[in-house]
């Protein structure tokens, strides 16, 4: 019988371990489509956070708190790297908890589908509740479209696979140590 404790904690550290160079890729490949110059979707689900929960934040005076501690702003690019970080990792966490466990075939194949999925959610909930439409269609490029899915597919592939190397057994060398 296996303690689930271990379990929990190795999918904490795998999805830790494989979320961060995964965002830090993602993120190198978004700055890269900056450089170009070509728009991709940055920020959509901070700005629909934004949108929906502003008031309330407002309204608990936490924003006055945050300036008062000299803590970067949402519309700032500090703020904004640092929210891109923990969305990764959220994502990381979820995969490893929730969508890995029930998802089949090969690491790539989940990672595949895991990024479908999450594309499918941006693409039809996220952008349109922001005012960009379907993909963000209607500030984007078919070229900003297709880079943003890619950066993103990247970020979830090699997630699925990374994961996928710190869950699996260690093999024994059949040496002494």
């Amino acid at each position: 019988m296996t303690d689930s404790r271990f379990d929990t904690r190795d999918r904490a550290r795998a999805a830790l371990l494989a979320g961060f160079p995964a965002i830090v890729l993602n993120s190198l490949a978004l700055a890269a489509a900056d450089l170009v110059p070509l728009a991709t979707a940055h920020g959509g689900l901070l700005r629909l956070l934004m949108s929906w929960l502003g008031g309330f934040f407002t309204a608990t005076g936490l924003p006055n708190l945050w300036a008062a501690g000299g803590l970067p702003t949402p519309d700032r690019p500090l703020f904004q790297a640092g929210f891109h970080i923990v969305v990764g990792l959220a994502m990381a966490f979820f995969y490893g908890f929730a969508a890995e466990p029930v998802l089949r075939g090969r690491p790539w194949h989940k990672g595949l589908h895991f990024a479908a999925g999450i594309w499918l959610l941006n693409a039809t909930v996220i952008l349109p509740l922001t005012g960009e439409g379907f993909a963000g269609r209607v500030h984007l490029t078919l070229a900003g479209m297709a880079w943003f899915a890619a950066a993103h597919t990247l970020f979830f592939v090699l997630l699925a696979v990374l994961y996928a190397r710190l869950r699996e057994p260690k093999k024994c060398t059949g040496q002494v140590e």
